[in-house]
């Protein structure tokens, strides 16, 4: 019965419950560029107490008819609650993305380097780390005579420049459904899954991911 309760513990330590909600505005400048605007609020502790404020600009432009690139700024405000008050991050980025369409099906592919500059380089918060390379393959369906998209992606970190033993250290899977009222504004819900790894420690991180896309 010890034993039992236990693990129990641990396996409740390691596991928790999030919520992640998100309002994104895209707009089209011209035919081969594009900015989008997003604002992010998220939960932890069982969708008990606030985590992140995130906000963050976009600009891509396409280079081909399947690539895009972008550079990006990311404002992350995390909460502490021991000592009520936010610890913030400016969060740079590049990225390359990629897209085919077969049939009804359309694959795709994110490759991202981010640089965090944060107030205090020696927080042990595994979202400090400094120089990201992570890497997002996609996969989604356009349901016939319906608004319905649903869609799979599994997302791959590795830090840079580092001199921690390991380099790969987090994986998120996310599953999830769009739903296009009309053109312009789309719904979005789904799950992800976060693990992140710490040498043989593993913590993982259940989110539930409810967001509004608005494109123009």
């Amino acid at each position: 019965m010890i034993l039992l309760a236990n693990v129990s513990l641990v396996f409740a330590q390691s596991n928790d419950w999030g919520l992640w909600t998100s309002i994104d505005v895209d707009k089209k400048l011209s035919k081969n560029w594009d900015v989008d605007v997003a604002a992010q609020y998220r939960m932890k502790d069982h969708i008990s107490v606030t985590d992140q404020l995130r906000g963050s600009v976009d600009i891509s432009r396409k280079t081909g008819k399947y690539i895009k690139l972008g550079v990006g700024y990311e404002l992350i405000a995390k909460y502490k609650a021991k000592q009520e008050t936010y610890v913030y991050r400016n969060r740079f980025r590049v990225q390359a993305t990629g897209s085919y369409k077969y049939a009804r099906f359309t694959a795709s592919w994110r490759t991202r380097l981010q640089l965090t500059l944060l107030e205090n380089s020696n927080n042990p918060d595994i979202d400090n780390q400094k120089w990201v390379w992570r890497n997002r393959f996609g996969l989604k369906y356009d349901i016939r005579k319906t608004p319905l998209k649903p869609y799979i992606n599994i997302e791959l970190f590795h830090q840079l420049f580092s001199d921690l033993e390991y380099s790969y250290y987090q994986n998120r899977f996310s599953a999830g459904i769009e739903y296009s009222l009309n053109k312009r504004n789309t719904l979005e819900a789904g799950y992800k899954l976060e693990t992140v790894v710490e040498g043989a420690n593993k913590n993982k991180l259940n989110v539930l991911k409810l967001g509004y896309i608005y494109s123009f």
